[in-house]
């Protein structure tokens, strides 16, 4: 059922899985090798995903030219970008809600379409996964 689907696919969800290791390897860096620079790494590599996730939507815009969603696209990648003015732990509180509010816009736009219904179980089980990660370095 789940790569029977029109937006998943077994490469879809491999690469969602795939996007979490960068995350888990920064968090065994800083807690084998080196805090700070593990830290770094984690940070620089959670606000690259969360601007990638803003494309996303303004990549599925282009038909549409929608300002709103427009708009929207890009507020994953300033929260993202804001994240670097704070020093720890409220740079990962920035990132967390960042990815929070990430989610919250791809359900206010996907919920109508039952099509990416699946999508939505994928962003929400990834969401809550790299959430949990930025508040376990807390």
């Amino acid at each position: 059922m789940i790569i029977n689907q029109k937006y998943t696919s077994k490469t879809s969800i491999v690469l969602m899985l795939l996007g979490l290791v960068p995350f888990i390897a920064a968090i065994y860096y800083l807690q084998t090798y080196d805090f700070e620079y593990g830290l770094a790494i984690f940070i620089h590599y959670s606000a690259i995903i969360l601007s990638f996730i803003g494309a996303i939507n303004w990549g599925r815009n282009v038909n549409e030219k929608s300002a709103k969603i427009f708009y929207l696209s890009v507020a994953p990648s300033i929260i993202a970008f804001s994240a670097f003015f704070f020093s720890f732990p409220d740079n990962l509180n920035v990132l967390a809600l960042g990815y929070f509010i990430a989610w919250i816009i791809d359900c206010f736009l996907l919920i109508k379409h039952k099509e990416f219904l699946m999508y939505l179980i994928m962003r929400t089980i990834i969401t809550i996964s790299v959430i949990y990660l930025h508040i376990y370095l807390m």
